[in-house]
């Protein structure tokens, strides 16, 4: 079986840097290690989804690793910010339009629209559900997010909002393929 990505992007994939390339069009466990700078909200309910999702602390520099990990259809994303550990699981969902994946973060699940745009693969949230029931589109998180290549390196810049609580958080930063790994 192809690499999650490469089975939603099809040949768009290959349109992408190398590095981008690199990390999703695998189908073969694997980490990837750098740096990133993390932003939380302020607000009190902003703090409390972050915490009930396990996302990561505010920090100017902080060692990133994420392990990608084939899983029956799709991909457990297992994120070490500094120690403060936070996963997903990314699939397609039997029906779903072709470019969209679905993101589990716990009891949330998002679907997200991945579209090429340039050197940058855009993702966008589509839609949502908590428990598997689905939530109106006026309250879907929104940001926004890509990955792209700069200066040799796989960047991400990922920004999850809530409409009337504000953003949840904000990361960016940039992967190495872990050679240790290997």
């Amino acid at each position: 079986m192809s690499a999650l990505y490469r089975r939603v992007l099809g040949d768009a994939l290959d349109a992408l840097p190398a590095q981008l390339r690199a990390l999703h069009d695998s189908d073969a466990p694997r980490r990837w290690s750098g740096q990133a700078k993390v932003r939380r909200g302020s607000g009190i309910l902003s703090r409390l989804v972050g915490w009930g999702m396990r996302l990561p602390r505010q920090s100017s520099d902080v060692a990133v690793s994420v392990t990608f990990t084939p899983q029956d259809q799709g991909e457990l994303w297992q994120r070490d910010f500094g120690g403060a550990l936070f996963q997903s699981y990314q699939y397609v969902r039997p029906g779903a339009d072709p470019d969209v994946i679905q993101e589990r973060f716990g009891w949330i699940d998002v679907s997200v629209a991945l579209q090429v745009d340039g050197d940058r693969l855009v993702l966008t949230p589509r839609g949502w559900s908590i428990f598997g029931v689905s939530l109106p589109r006026i309250l879907l998180p929104s940001g926004e997010s890509f990955e792209t290549q700069v200066d040799g390196r796989f960047v991400f810049d990922v920004e999850i909002a809530v409409p009337w609580i504000g953003r949840i958080v904000a990361y960016r930063g940039w992967l190495l393929l872990d050679k240790s790994q290997m």
